[in-house]
C-alpha cells in the first residue's frame, strides 16, 4: 500500500495540546480548511463547509508549534495521512489524521519573522541565514484582500473557524 502525503492550507481551529510519550514532546491540534467559490450569478464569494483535520507533530516541530501557533492563525501543514484506530462506547472506530513533517504560517494571509532553532541553524550551509547587511529582516506588510481573482475578500477571516464551530474532536 502506498503512503499518502498531503499539504493542507487552513487555520488553527483548536488550541495546540501538548502530548508526551516518554521523553518525546508532541502536539495535537485541528486545522480547518475552507474552500471558497465565486458565484457569478450572485456576484459573491461563498464558503463551503470547512474540513477539519487533526494534526499531530513530534519533537522539535511540536515545540515550535507550541511556542508559535494560536487559534485562528493561517497555516500550511504537510505530512502523512494516517488512519488512527480508537475505541469508543465499545466500538472500534477510525479517524483520518495527519502526522505532520512541516507546519508553518501561510504567508498568503500573514507575515512571519523566522527565528531558527539551534539545531536548524547549526545544520544550515555556511552563509545561509546569516544576518543581512543593515540588521535583521523586517516583516513585509500584511497582504491586501484579493481583488476577486481567487482569494478572500474578507481579509482571510473564515466564518465559523475562529469561533470553533465544528472544531470539536470527533
Amino acid at each position: 500500500m502506498s503512503t499518502i502525503f498531503l499539504t493542507v492550507p487552513g487555520r488553527v481551529a483548536t488550541k495546540p495540546e501538548r502530548l508526551s510519550s516518554g521523553n518525546v514532546v508532541g502536539v495535537k491540534f485541528r486545522i480547518a480548511s475552507t474552500e471558497r467559490r465565486f458565484d457569478r450569478s450572485a456576484d459573491a464569494w461563498n464558503d463551503a463547509e470547512p474540513v477539519y483535520l487533526t494534526v499531530t507533530c513530534w519533537r522539535q516541530l511540536a515545540e515550535s508549534v507550541l511556542g508559535s501557533l494560536r487559534i485562528g492563525d493561517p497555516v500550511i501543514a504537510h505530512g502523512k495521512l494516517v488512519n488512527s484506530r480508537f475505541e469508543r462506547d465499545g466500538r472500534v472506530e477510525y479517524r483520518l489524521e495527519m502526522r505532520a513533517d512541516a507546519v508553518g504560517p501561510d504567508l498568503r494571509w500573514s507575515t512571519a519573522v523566522v527565528s531558527r532553532v539551534r539545531a536548524a541553524a547549526a545544520e544550515a550551509p555556511q552563509g545561509v541565514g546569516a544576518e543581512e547587511p543593515g540588521g535583521p529582516r523586517v516583516p513585509a506588510p500584511a497582504p491586501a484582500p484579493d481583488d476577486g481573482a481567487g482569494g478572500h475578500l474578507d481579509g482571510g477571516q473564515h466564518r465559523g473557524v475562529l469561533t470553533g464551530e465544528g472544531a470539536g474532536r470527533a
